[in-house]
């Protein structure tokens, strides 16, 4: 008798069968009741990319969504090496992820390490890290430069997305030949016209999604009175050491053609946070831009959106948004052109030629497609869009 209730017992707990798998994921889906996990690298540093994408988990979460940003623990190997010789034992101790730069708050953001223990931070707490766990009806977001992420993954259950947010390294990680595709991804996230552009080139076949970003007006804005703006040109060259001594060069060459102008400033932007960035770029009169790998450039919209002027390089990422009205554009990489331009803008702006409220109109024209609002609602809208995509395709599954 026992022995018969013991059988009886071990037919009941079945397990489903793959239509009952995909049921139940469609109507996860259907009821949000799904996971959507932003893999992130865990920078300290100000970062446009990681900016975009704790803002697009952000943006998701206060709509509703269930949200994680996951990221793998870097060691501090100074820490390690200090509480290793004082133990003489072995004593690993990692970076704590706590990108607090951003300007919005991600206080009540899910931000895990992943792996299977707990581990020590380098701010004396410990954590617990987790292991990746997907369901079919999650989604993870993978970001464009980290083919290793979408190779370790190639083997679960959830739709895997990548977010790109430059053309420059989509391939630099990858053996020449290889494909997203080969990994099993086709969908993806764009950030501008021009990577979505040279995506198609590199890779035909892929479904991707166009997200714009938003300029945060709150802290990106025209100052009160025009005496506010200095004789002063801001500059930021965080592209590695060649692009700052080009930018540097750029700055000496400008001085040797115009010496009656030797008396303008130059104002590096670097290693602050967002408040004090835009705080410095809107009391400048200029903004001398040379990132020629943008994969869309943001900081020529944040100065117009602060009334400063931009001079600088036309790059590839820029193009759906650069033209004749906004800004003094010269061609991408041209230390000369670049250095000639700037005077000429600098004599043009002394003389009270750019004052204009027209300038700034056009400024605003320019603005008007890359609002917050309009970030929130397209990073949303493109969610719904997977959402629909990934029924159909369970639906397709079913035997």
């Amino acid at each position: 008798n026992f022995m018969e209730n013991k059988v009886q017992e071990k037919k009941e707990v079945k397990q489903p069968n793959q239509n009952e798998i995909i049921d139940n994921a469609i109507s996860n889906l259907r009821d949000n009741k799904f996971k959507v996990y932003f893999y992130c690298p865990p920078m300290n540093l100000p970062s446009g990319g990681i900016g975009v994408l704790l803002k697009s988990a952000k943006n998701l979460k206060d709509n509703g969504f269930n949200v994680s940003v996951v990221y793998e623990p870097r060691q501090d190997q100074r820490a390690s090496y200090e509480a290793s010789a004082k133990a003489k034992k072995q004593i690993d101790i990692f970076d704590k992820f706590n990108p607090k730069w951003v300007d919005f708050d991600i206080s009540d953001l899910e931000i895990t390490p992943l792996g299977d223990k707990e581990i020590t931070l380098n701010d004396g707490t410990s954590q617990q890290c987790i292991p990746l766990s997907v369901n079919p009806d999650d989604f993870l977001i993978i970001p464009e430069g980290f083919p290793d992420v979408m190779k370790k993954t190639a083997q679960v259950s959830c739709k895997r997305i990548v977010f790109a947010q430059s053309w420059f390294y989509i391939l630099n990680a990858m053996q020449p030949g290889e494909k997203w595709q080969h990994f099993g991804i086709k969908d993806v996230i764009s950030a501008s016209d021009a990577i979505s552009e040279y995506l198609t080139s590199v890779m035909p076949g892929l479904n991707i999604k166009d997200f714009k970003q938003g300029i945060n007006r709150d802290i990106f804005k025209v100052p009160t009175k025009i005496s506010d703006k200095m004789p002063m040109v801001a500059f930021s060259a965080s592209r590695g050491p060649e692009n700052k001594l080009k930018t540097y060069n750029i700055i000496k060459t400008f001085y040797a053609f115009y010496p009656h102008l030797k008396w303008i400033r130059f104002q590096e932007l670097e290693g602050m946070d967002r408040e004090e960035y835009a705080e410095r770029l809107s009391s400048c009169a200029f903004y001398l831009y040379t990132d020629d790998v943008a994969g869309f450039g943001t900081a020529p919209l944040e100065a117009m959106a602060c009334g400063t002027h931009t001079i600088g390089w036309a790059s590839f990422g820029g193009k759906e948004y650069m033209n004749n009205e906004n800004g003094f554009w010269c061609n991408n990489g041209d230390i000369f052109q670049t250095a000639e331009i700037l005077g000429i803008a600098i004599d043009k702006w002394l003389n009270g030629d750019m004052d204009t409220d027209m300038v700034q109109e056009e400024y605003e024209k320019t603005l008007s497609k890359y609002t917050t609002e309009g970030e929130k609602e397209n990073i949303v809208k493109i969610l719904n869009e997977y959402k629909d995509e990934r029924i159909k395709e369970l639906e397709s599954f079913k035997k």
